[in-house]
Parts: structure tokens; sequence; C-alpha cells
């Protein structure tokens, strides 16, 4: 089922695109403001590591349910309520004044960006045509980084820690309006998507092994990807004596190399007409890449391969997060279940990989926990072996022969 191609779509992107950037910038406001919160909430590391992937833990929670209600009662009412809850938990956060309520609120505050994550692939399918949903989700994924960035380079010129969640919240509350008064389920003329009991939606996804496995490469490439924005701006400072200013300036090229891959990956595999061909060598490329990065000395070729990881990184992800809308079995009708599902296990990969199985076989061997979190990023190649192909070229040479990909 093509969309109805409408130049509305990219406000429809652009909106989608804020509420995300004002989720991550929320978020990632915690790492930014460590300096001042760890002292004033007296928290110990595991207790801050707790707090930053809170908004996370709300997706493990409610990604799945979030997929299949939208599917039955549609993204844009499923994701304005999301809304409703993460502004809360955003603005009143300057209230908290322990561990416990700074928890909470900071897992309020990513349910949004969870009911999102699992239904940006729905959303996007009933927008763009198939061609484009890979670019479409390049340009959404790069409001991540942005918002990321964001938040570690302004939260300090706030004059309190209150003063800047309540800034965020307001911010947050605004994309909130914009999002009930422009987003549109679907282009005008468009077929509308038949109606079926929730157990439907989830039973049709739940079938498919290519969700599971579109889900599990994501979850592979998380715990890659967390374990090297997560630990390697201590690391750098910890295991090598690089100090902190310069350690976090490296880590960030990280992030900068994932915004200009993720706008890029998908223009290069439309170009080859290959998805699950162009993620193999790349996923291949971006372990070896990846330890490189860390084991080389300090210098300009640090630096180099840090900025070539994160832009293989970003080539990936967009690319992973299309799947659902993509597969035949799926497509725009089951996309949101199948989108609850990846997007589960995209942030179980996220949150426990890292923190659950990397640093207790590691501990403080920051060699041994690089080496074993490029290993998760080659398993997303491995993982991608056994997807089909769903490229440009293999969905032309199937509507040619009238064949089943």
């Amino acid at each position: 089922m093509s969309p109805v191609i409408s130049p509305y779509r990219w406000v429809i992107l652009f909106i989608m695109w804020c509420s995300l950037f004002i989720g991550l910038a929320a978020q990632f406001q915690i790492a930014g403001l460590a300096y001042r919160i760890i002292p004033e909430f007296k928290l110990t590391p595991a207790q801050f590591s707790l707090v930053l992937t809170a908004p996370m833990l709300a997706g493990v929670c409610f990604s799945f349910a979030a997929g299949a209600l939208a599917d039955k009662f549609g993204v844009k009412q499923v994701v304005a309520i999301g809304f409703i809850f993460s502004i809360a938990g955003s603005l009143f956060r300057y209230a908290a004044d322990d561990f416990w309520e700074l928890f909470v609120l900071m897992f309020l505050a990513g349910i949004c960006p969870g009911f999102l994550n699992a239904n940006v692939s729905k959303l996007l399918g009933a927008w763009f045509p198939k061609e484009q949903v890979g670019t479409a989700m390049g340009i959404y994924l790069s409001a991540m980084g942005v918002g990321i960035t964001a938040a570690l380079a302004t939260s300090a010129f706030f004059p309190t820690t209150k003063s800047a969640f309540v800034a965020a919240g307001i911010l947050m509350a605004l994309v909130w309006v914009f999002w009930i008064i422009l987003i549109k389920p679907k282009p005008q003329g468009a077929p509308d998507l038949p109606v079926m009991p929730v157990t439907r939606y989830i039973g049709v996804a739940a079938k498919s092994k290519n969700v599971w496995l579109a889900g599990l490469a994501l979850m592979f490439f998380m715990g890659n990807s967390m374990a090297f924005s997560g630990f390697l701006s201590n690391a750098l400072n910890e295991a090598k004596g690089i100090n902190p200013v310069t350690a976090g300036f490296l880590a960030s090229l990280v992030t900068f190399g994932t915004i200009v891959g993720s706008i890029i990956g998908p223009i290069l595999s439309g170009r080859i007409g290959r998805i699950k061909g162009f993620l193999i060598p790349i996923a291949t490329a971006g372990a070896v890449t990846g330890y490189a990065a860390w084991v080389i000395p300090q210098g300009t070729g640090m630096a180099a391969l840090l900025v070539l990881f994160g832009v293989l990184s970003g080539m990936c992800s967009p690319l992973l997060m299309s799947f659902p809308m993509l597969l035949p079995e799926i497509g725009p009708v089951y996309a949101g279940s199948a989108g609850g599902i990846v997007g589960t296990l995209q942030v179980i990969g996220a949150v426990f990989i890292p923190s659950f199985i990397l640093t207790p076989i590691a501990g403080h061997n920051y060699n041994l926990f690089f080496a074993l979190g490029s290993v998760c990023f080659l398993l997303v190649g491995i993982v991608t072996l056994m997807l089909p192909e769903l490229g440009v070229k293999a969905r032309e040479f199937v509507d040619k022969n009238n064949c089943r990909l």
C-alpha cells in the first residue's frame, strides 16, 4: 500500500524531529548538570546511572503496548497522551528532593519518546513512499544527536538546576501543542487502514520472525552505542589520563558522527539499492573502527576514528528502524505493533547490555569492555544476514516478477 504523496509530509517529519529533540534534550540535561545534580541529590554513581537511564526503562515497559494501541487508535492520539506524562516528568523535576523522586520523574519523562520510538516507522510509512522512508528516518534520528549535544552544551548556562528543568518542561509543552495541532494520521485521500482488535495486531506482528530479528539487531546495536556513548568519556580520563574536558570533547565526536551518518546512510543505501547488503559491511567496519578508536594513542588518529565510528553507527540505526514498515507481512497495518516489539528489544539493549552484561564481565578492564561492545556491533551484521533484502532493487525485482521477498 503506497502512501499518497503530499508535501505536508515534511511538516509531519519536522514535528516528529522536534518531539525527539526535546525528549533527548530533557533526558541528557542530567548528564550536562551531573556536576550539580550528584552533590545536590547526594547520588552514588549507581544512582546517577539509574536516573540517566530511567527514561529508557519507560521504553522497555511501554513500547510494546504503545505500538499495539497506535495500530488500534492512531499514532497521534497515543503519542499525545505520552506527551502529557513526559511534560509532567520533565517539568516537575524542579520539585524533586531525593533520588527516588528524581528517578520516577525521569521515568515519566521517557514515556513520550518511548511511545514515539515504537511508532515512528508507522507514522513515517503513512506519509513517505517506501523509497523515502529510510531517508526520513535518518533525518528524524538526527534529532537524537542534536538533542544530546544541545543539552550537554547549554545546561551549564542555566543559573540553577531547577531553572534548566523548568525550561525543558515548558519547551516540551510547546512541542506538544504543535503535535496536537499539526500532526495528521495520513495524507488526505489515502485509504483508511482496517480497524481490528488489539490482539490481532499483536498476534500478526509477534508471528513474524523478521520483526524479532530486526529487534535483535537493534538490541545489539544499542548495546554497542550506549557502551561507547555512556562510558567512553570517563574511560578516556580514568584509563588513559586524558583530562575531563578533552575526554568529553573526544566522546562528543561520536555523537557528531552519528548525526552525519543518520542522514547520509539511507541516501547511500538508496543509491546502492540494498539495505541488508549495505548494513552487513557497515556493521563489520563499525566494530573494527570502534575498538581501534579506543586502543589508538590520543591524537588526530583517535579523533578521526571516533568521528568515523559515529558515522558508521549513524548509518545503521535509521535503516534498522525502517524494517517494520518495509516488511511485506507487516506494512502500515501492523507497523505499530511490530515497532513496539522492535522498540522494546532496542531499549533492552541500551539499558541492560552495558550495565548488566559488559560491565560485570569487564569490570575496570576497559580494553575488554570496548572489545565486547565492538562484538555487539559485529553481531548486528550477523543478525542482519538472516533478514530479507528490502532495498529498492529487491522491491523492484519483486514487483517485476510478481514474487515474494
